[in-house]
């Protein structure tokens, strides 16, 4: 197994340059949800090159692929995301990677390659299967795949993503509800005959008054945030239609569940007081992350075998000048259990197959996510460093689940114990197409 690992970690570096190429193109492009054509494109086709057959245009997603490669034994996956931010260019009106995916799918697709040519040339059984996921800033891309069955049949998959520092996380993630509420009403002049109307934007906002009161009776783990998307046109015309935009996220799905209730009591409420009509959108659910220690313990010991990557005294000059006092991260650091606040469509999937999530050093700490400054640093051989750490993690984990009877087991008993009774609900309709109200 080992000289299998070993052969899969020389692979990656000697595309190294190639690597780098290709995360800089996709920088490039800086493409938002479910608009990742080229990046997508340009993923699809090296995979192609190296052997993957390649399904383009998963389901509703023209977006998404899924790759696979190799015959017999078990089947480990990969996810691999490649969408851009809004506003995370050098202006505000550019679009820009701050959240470093061009490195992410770029990372995942060599992982797959290096894992699947190792294990070729060494004749040994062993699939390996690199998912393209698209629109995971807008929470969908997984969402809407696993509820399309995508992720079936898997023994396990691998995540990973930039961070500050280099490390395996098993701890889980807020579930959420992203929902959109559209509000009718009927247009007056607003001082002519406002008596005649039934503004719109009334029942959003008596909406978002019962939902601000409801804030000092939930737990303090749970967070609710919301944007008025059409709140009218102009002042003098009542306005006949409204949106508002909300995302609800807590510890676990029955928290979400029961909050989420209790924001469309809240819409409906404001209907009711308005004299309008309100239509609720489900556009996204996600699950908490379901952590596998046996799994994390096999990415993390991969992690500290492959080692933590270095900086030169200019990268290190860098971070300082850009005002980070504290220094990049050059360590392997421990294995992390926390539950974090922040939601990802990852969580759908490790309830479907058995999850080990890594992240690794592609950023100064201290930098804000989703900005520029993170942009900038993604774009350059501090991002490119960590991309290359983790791919060699990920296939060298890949090759010990296939190799490793005993572990596989070990992770599939895991998963067993803690999804026994459980039945997956996608919970958005089965017709629905991603984005269906343009809210984005």
């Amino acid at each position: 197994m080992e000289a299998i690992k070993q052969k899969a970690l020389t692979y990656i570096e000697t595309q190294r340059g190639e690597a780098k190429e290709i995360a800089r193109e996709i920088w490039s492009f800086a493409e938002v949800a479910l608009e990742e054509f080229r990046s997508a494109e340009l993923l699809e086709d090296l995979l192609e090159q190296n052997g993957f057959e390649v399904q383009r245009g998963v389901g509703d997603l023209p977006t998404a692929f899924i790759a696979r490669a190799g015959e017999g034994g078990p089947t480990i996956g990969i996810l691999g995301e490649y969408d851009a931010l809004p506003h995370c260019g050098p202006s505000h009106s550019e679009q820009g990677h701050g959240c470093g995916h061009n490195l992410f799918g770029t990372a995942c697709a060599y992982a797959g390659i290096a894992a699947h040519r190792a294990l070729r040339e060494a004749g040994a059984p062993g699939q390996v299967v690199v998912f393209g996921c698209p629109a995971e800033e807008t929470l969908e891309g997984k969402v809407y795949m696993a509820r399309d069955g995508a992720f079936e049949g898997l023994d396990a998959v691998i995540s990973w993503h930039p961070h500050w520092g280099n490390y395996t996380r098993a701890g889980s993630t807020n579930a959420m509800d992203s929902m959109a509420f559209e509000f009718f009403g009927e247009s007056a002049h607003s001082a002519r005959d406002p008596w005649n109307g039934r503004s719109a934007l009334d029942g959003i906002e008596i909406m978002n008054y019962g939902v601000n009161m409801m804030r000092e009776h939930m737990i303090e783990a749970a967070r609710i945030h919301y944007v008025i998307k059409d709140g009218g046109v102009a002042p003098n015309v009542v306005p006949s239609y409204g949106r508002v935009w909300y995302y609800v996220r807590g510890p676990n799905r029955a928290i979400v569940n029961e909050l989420s209730e209790r924001v469309r009591n809240c819409a409906r409420a404001g209907a009711l007081a308005s004299d309008t009509k309100m239509k609720e959108t489900l556009l996204t659910a996600v699950y908490e992350t379901l952590p596998n220690l046996a799994l994390s313990n096999c990415v993390q010991r991969n992690l500290e075998g492959v080692g933590a990557h270095t900086y030169t005294d200019e990268e290190r000059a860098f971070a300082k000048k850009v005002g980070f006092d504290e220094p990049l991260c050059e360590e392997i650091l421990p294995l992390n259990m926390e539950h974090t606040r922040p939601s990802n469509e990852r969580g759908n999937v490790s309830w479907l197959a058995p999850l080990g999530n890594l992240y690794t050093a592609c950023h100064a700490p201290g930098t804000p996510g989703h900005s520029w400054l993170a942009t900038q640093q993604y774009g350059m051989e501090i991002g490119e460093k960590g991309m290359l750490t983790a791919a060699k993690t990920m296939a060298a984990s890949i090759i010990e689940l296939i190799s490793d009877e005993g572990l596989l087991r070990e992770v599939r008993a895991e998963f067993e114990e803690k999804t026994q009774g459980f039945t997956y609900d996608p919970l958005i309709p089965k017709d629905q197409k991603p984005n269906p109200l343009g809210v984005r």
